[in-house]
Parts: C-alpha cells; structure tokens; sequence
C-alpha cells in the first residue's frame, strides 16, 4: 500500500498531494489555481499515472513488465509493450548520444537485441539486466506534465524527494521556484539552490545510506564518489539523464555530452 496524503488550502487555492513511497523516493505535488475540483481530479490521475508506471518500470516487482523482461529475455526473445518498446528504443539513442556512459544494461547496451518489426528484445549476453533507475522518474514527470497541461494547469510543482522536479509557472510570492540542493554527508547544509520556472531539475549522487549505485559501463565499477550533479533542462528525461551520466564521466566527455542536449545549466557539486 502507498502512503497517500491530501489536503486542499482554500485560502491560497492549492492542493497538496503526497505518495510516501513511489518509484523508490517519496512525491510531493503542489497544484496551484485550479480549485478544489479540478484539483482533486488532476492529482487523482498523477497518482493513477505514478502507480502505473511504478508497476511497468520497476525491476524488482515480479508482476512488473520490465521484471518479465529481464527473465525472459536472457533465454529467448522477449516480446514487449507498444509503450516499453518505445522506452527502450529511448534509451538506445540516450546511450548513443552520451558515448555509452547511459546504459540501462548496466554492461554493455550493444548487446540488447532488438527486432523491429516483431517488438522483441533478446540479451545476447547474460549478464544483462535492464535497471530504468536513471531514466524512469524523468518520464513520470514528462507524463504528469501532459496531465497537467491538458487540464490548463499553468501553475504547479511536482517533486520527487527533490531529486527530480517539474515547475510550471512561479511559486506564488515570486517569480520561479526555488529548489535547494542538499549535502547528503550533512543533512542541514545547503550546497545549492536552483530556481526553476517552466522547466525541470534532476540530481544524482551518492550518500551514506546509498552508496555505489550509478554503473560505469567503461569501467564495470560503480560510483562510490562524495558528490552530487544537479541538472536544469526543458525536458526532464534529458536532466535525468544528463545527470546520472554526469557522475562518471571524465571531463572531456563531460563537455562533449552536455553539448548534445538543451541544457539551462549544471553543477557538480564535491562534498
């Protein structure tokens, strides 16, 4: 069971909507203007859509689309969803454009089969998991943005755990929200703060109780560096992505990978 809070604020007209435990990290949804009704609507169909998405995307639950996947494709070739084929053909251009360092593979992406015309992926190596970690919560956040724009919100901030985030419009007493990056070796120090406003924020990194959990293909280690990367773009999949990949690449590759997107800024912060 998710944990589900809700409360609607008459006097400054918004709702706020939490999930306690969704796609491995708490989400907080502030929906601004749009009155108790309509409000009440869109964050049911956030919630419906985050469910949903957890349930496809989500590696380790053995109902999960993507769990299926990753067992059967090592045997065979594995047939997938319209939506999951597009996802994973995604991911191949990800892992193109960031000179291999994004690879969901978590080994080698190269050799994720994929027939066309059959929608099928077959693992040609068995050491192949497909793991939608560094990917997955930019693509909630593109969904429930196409919620919100179909139902007129212009005003709102969805967030997950602050590591990746949707603004629409301003905070209410200003002119963009203001996002502040923690330290995770220290929990009351700020390093950062980024202002958003019609765009989309993501950070990764490690900390004490997360260690080690970005892969770097090229070296077969994981990243076990004092530092985070945050990352403001248009499209959060792209900061989702940029972000994760930002944690182990060097510093030429840094520059040649961020040249491939449309980003308003990053940091990398050493803690």
């Amino acid at each position: 069971m998710i944990g589900n809070y809700l409360n609607y604020y008459e006097s400054s007209n918004l709702l706020h909507g939490s999930l306690m435990q969704i796609m491995g990290t708490r989400l907080d949804a502030l929906i601004l203007g749009a009155g108790p009704t309509l409000a009440n609507k869109v964050w049911e169909e956030v919630k419906d859509e985050l469910v949903r998405l957890n349930k496809m995307l989500n590696k380790f639950d053995k109902e999960s689309e993507l769990y299926r996947v990753n067992n059967k494709a090592i045997h065979s070739p594995c047939s997938v969803s319209e939506e999951l084929w597009k996802i994973l053909a995604d991911c191949e251009q990800y892992y193109e454009r960031t000179y291999g360092y994004f690879d969901i593979s978590l080994k080698d992406y190269s050799k994720v089969e994929f027939d066309n015309e059959c929608h099928t992926v077959y693992f040609t190596d068995t050491g192949i998991q497909l793991d939608l970690g560094g990917y997955a919560k930019g693509y909630a956040l593109e969904s429930i943005r196409k919620i919100l724009v179909n139902h007129s919100i212009t005003q709102a901030l969805i967030n997950f755990g602050n590591s990746s985030v949707l603004a629409l419009g301003s905070h209410p007493h200003g002119d963009s929200w203001s996002i502040g990056i923690n330290d995770p070796y220290n929990p009351d120090k700020i390093v950062g703060n980024i202002s958003l406003r019609d765009n989309t924020l993501s950070t990764s990194g490690n900390m004490p109780s997360h260690t080690g959990h970005i892969f770097n293909p090229f070296t077969g280690q994981y990243n076990a560096d004092r530092r985070i990367v945050s990352v403001s773009a248009p499209n959060a999949i792209d900061a989702e992505v940029v972000s994760t990949t930002l944690m182990i690449a060097d510093k030429i590759k840094e520059k040649e990978i961020v040249s491939q997107f449309t980003i308003d800024q990053y940091c990398i912060f050493s803690l």
